[in-house]
């Protein structure tokens, strides 16, 4: 055996201890089918979501933040108005509406889109105990801070003020809200991570920061990021050194064999598990080294076919077996 072969076969004998040390690694974090702790990928911020203001009958806002494996963000929740608001504002002939004002994510941007959140009609439950109405929010997806190109090291912040108001003629009317609660319910490959001052949330170092920006945010405002749980990322790792076998294989063999057709499929199958199929050709980062791998892989087998087919044309001339 070469020593070329032999260096190949102590690099995929170290690929498949990684192989084997990554499993037991995942084995160990994997809890009751979640990677890390129950509420490892839960948070919230605002009013404590055991809170007994509902019970109460006072009023309260709750918005539920949820997200995917593929970052797409969505927004979803409820409010619930007392007696004494409903009556107060004449909610029952005024719609009820909610915008979300951006927090500074910069110290050289100034948000000034507003997101504006659909509330379905308010239901009267006034003859309860708690006397209130209540009515739910049109789900819909939010826009956050994060290119979800940059797979598996992609991060995302989030924050905002919601504010509910109605509309009094050409006037907006501001409702002021004690107890507003935000639930962070993200995907399982995601930790969300609360953020208590315009500081942290920017995370920026630069000239413009001012003590005034270490303060903690109010009670009704909330911001967040949302980063990959290190397990995950040893999952798409993982999957990356299984692209290399083949790649070593081809290396390893004297002609090519199908060794090609294994990396195609394996990019493909592994693309769709992470990232779902290709949509729209929007590339991320990952795909430019899955293309290097069949390139590779490809161009390396048709090199060896290449020799192969001169080798059995020279044996052919000259009468020997090759």
């Amino acid at each position: 055996m070469s020593v070329g072969k032999r260096i190949l076969g102590l690099i995929a004998l170290s690929l498949m201890l990684a192989l084997w040390g990554s499993y037991v690694y995942l084995f160990q974090e994997n809890r009751d089918g979640q990677l890390g702790g129950v509420f490892d990928s839960t948070a919230w911020c605002g009013t404590p979501p055991a809170s007994d203001a509902a019970a109460l009958g006072k009023d309260r806002l709750t918005l539920r933040i949820t997200n995917n494996v593929h970052g797409d963000f969505m927004l979803s929740g409820v409010v619930i108005v007392s007696e004494r608001t409903f009556d107060r504002y004449d909610l029952g002939r005024n719609e009820l509406r909610l915008r979300l004002e951006p927090l500074p994510w910069s110290y050289s941007v100034t948000p000034v889109f507003l997101e504006q959140v659909s509330i379905k009609p308010l239901s009267r439950n006034l003859s309860s105990l708690n006397k209130s109405a209540y009515a739910d929010f049109e789900p819909r997806p939010i826009g956050v801070q994060g290119r979800a190109t940059d797979f598996p090291f992609d991060t995302y912040r989030y924050g905002y003020k919601p504010v509910l108001y109605y509309l009094k003629g050409n006037e907006r009317v501001d409702l002021k809200f004690k107890h507003i609660t935000t639930s962070m319910e993200m995907s399982n490959t995601f930790t969300p991570i609360q953020k208590y001052n315009r500081a942290e949330y920017i995370g920026e170092k630069s000239v413009l920061v001012r003590e005034e920006d270490y303060k903690p945010y109010t009670a009704n405002e909330c911001a967040f990021s949302v980063e990959r749980k290190g397990s995950f990322k040893v999952i798409v790792w993982l999957l990356l050194l299984v692209i290399c076998l083949p790649l070593l294989h081809v290396f390893y063999r004297d002609e090519p064999g199908i060794d090609f057709l294994a990396t195609l499929v394996g990019v493909g199958a592994i693309r769709v598990v992470l990232l779902g199929p290709l949509n729209d050709f929007q590339l991320y980062k990952i795909d430019f080294l899955f293309a290097a791998a069949i390139l590779l892989v490809g161009t390396v087998s048709l090199i060896k076919a290449m020799r192969a087919n001169s080798r059995r044309e020279l044996a052919l001339k000259s009468g020997s077996s090759w």
